[in-house]
């Protein structure tokens, strides 16, 4: 009987590991599929009478040198108020040298930006011709909402929000595993009234059946 039991069990935990590892391959597979999506149609938001909130968040910690030295791992976004699209890059500087050139390739020119009063961000009104921006700040060290203008990012501040309490929920993540993330709410953002029929029109985009 004993035998009989612990034959039982080992095969329901058998089981139980099966599944859980069927359920992260499925959804690195499906994590892939969105990050190859983009790939072949990158996120470019925003456009003349749109406005864009953009902002940089550090979200983890790195460890160098057998945990020696720390430091954040930072993410810049920016998001559209009117289509809620979103993008989401990871950097490792926040200097304008690194932030300015995803600015022009991830948000259309004519666009007005709304931001913190960051100095990385200062010449993002400063752009050649067409790559020109409309760009408003807010002071978060004074207001939430400038007074004046009524600039805010309040938006962006939800979105936040939102990306890492999905990040929690799933127990947190490897930092490995964060640009992944961050593809995976970009694509919910894009298709978030139908996810998964996306997911399987992007699987067969790849898998042509012959």
């Amino acid at each position: 009987m004993y035998r009989l039991l612990s034959k039982r069990w080992f095969d329901r935990r058998h089981c139980k590991f099966a599944s859980e590892s069927t359920i992260v391959d499925w959804k690195n597979f499906s994590r892939d599929l969105c990050g190859e999506h983009f790939s072949r149609h990158p996120v470019v938001i925003g456009g003349p009478g749109h406005i864009v909130e953009i902002d940089e968040s550090a979200w983890t910690k790195r460890k160098y040198n057998r945990g020696r030295l720390v430091s954040n791992q930072w993410v810049f976004v920016g998001i559209d108020r009117d289509t809620r699209e979103c993008f989401a890059v990871l950097v490792d500087q926040r200097d304008a040298a690194t932030l300015l050139p995803i600015i022009h390739q991830y948000i259309r020119a004519g666009t007005t930006i709304y931001s913190d009063q960051w100095a990385a961000y200062n010449g993002i009104a400063n752009g050649p011709g067409p790559d020109r921006y409309n760009h408003q700040t807010v002071n978060h060290s004074v207001n939430f909402v400038d007074p004046t203008t009524s600039t805010h990012t309040q938006n962006i501040e939800n979105l936040w929000m939102c990306m890492k309490r999905k990040k929690k929920n799933q127990m947190g993540q490897h930092v490995t595993l964060l640009g992944t993330h961050l593809t995976e709410y970009m694509w919910r953002q894009r298709f978030g009234d139908r996810p998964f029929e996306n997911l399987v029109r992007a699987i067969q985009e790849k898998y042509v059946v012959q």
